[in-house]
């Protein structure tokens, strides 16, 4: 069981995760500020993640990943954003101020333990020097059959993978259609062999519809149950 800190000022995005969470057998605190954060994280209350909306009054989720980052003592929590946004230059301004993922709201319950899990999991391994495990639940899936679903469904959405040796690919999904792919410099179609054929770390999907999100994400659980 991991102690993960939900920081957002609204109530229903809170209870969200909150439900998903301890679903998951997390145990969940739950502040509504940014201040309210920094001043549990600042009481010597460990947290293993840190949940954070983007937009909030007062100290917003960028400055607080800064300051989190910027701490000896906390700079090692595994950090996740959520936002209302889901523009490329907000998802990059929250990677370049240190966090290690970000899920666009409204989102699937069951999409955001995933990401909480697989999130945990990556830094546990690199905290002890391990390859990543491929027990993760998301490696039970291969990137084709995730493509096939996305296909399946006519799901629109950007896949982003993570490849050895840090290389990151996005393809974009256009009613189950690729419509654009980068990996490293190619683009289009010899990008979308490269990334299929790369060393696979992991990879996430970000769904343009909410139903999309819960198609894909209980596609996932169903496929997870299978394996």
């Amino acid at each position: 069981m991991s102690k993960i800190l939900v920081i957002d000022d609204e109530d229903e995005v809170r209870l969200a995760g909150r439900l998903s969470l301890e679903a998951g057998g997390h145990y969940v605190v739950e502040v509504t500020s940014g201040i309210a954060a920094m001043k549990l994280l600042k009481d010597n209350n460990h947290f293993d993640l840190i949940i954070c909306d983007v937009v909030m009054p007062g100290i917003g989720g960028l400055e607080l990943c800064q300051l989190v980052r910027l701490d000896p003592q906390l700079k090692e929590i595994p950090f996740i954003f959520l936002s209302g946004k889901r523009e490329d230059i907000e998802r990059l301004a929250g990677i370049n101020v240190g966090a290690d993922d970000y899920l666009g709201k409204p989102f699937a319950v069951q999409e955001l333990l995933l990401r909480v899990n697989h999130v945990l999991l990556r830094h546990r391994n690199r905290a002890s020097g391990a390859q990543l495990s491929p027990t993760n639940p998301l490696l039970q899936l291969s990137l084709p059959e995730f493509i096939e679903m996305v296909v399946f469904h006519g799901l629109s959405g950007k896949l982003t993978t993570n490849s050895r040796p840090d290389d990151q690919g996005v393809i974009f999904f256009d009613s189950g259609h690729a419509v654009h792919a980068k990996f490293k410099d190619t683009l289009g179609e010899i990008a979308l062999r490269e990334i299929i054929a790369s060393s696979l770390l992991c990879f996430s999907f970000e769904a343009y519809e909410v139903a999309d999100q819960i198609t894909m994400a209980m596609d996932i659980s169903r496929a997870i149950k299978k394996n």
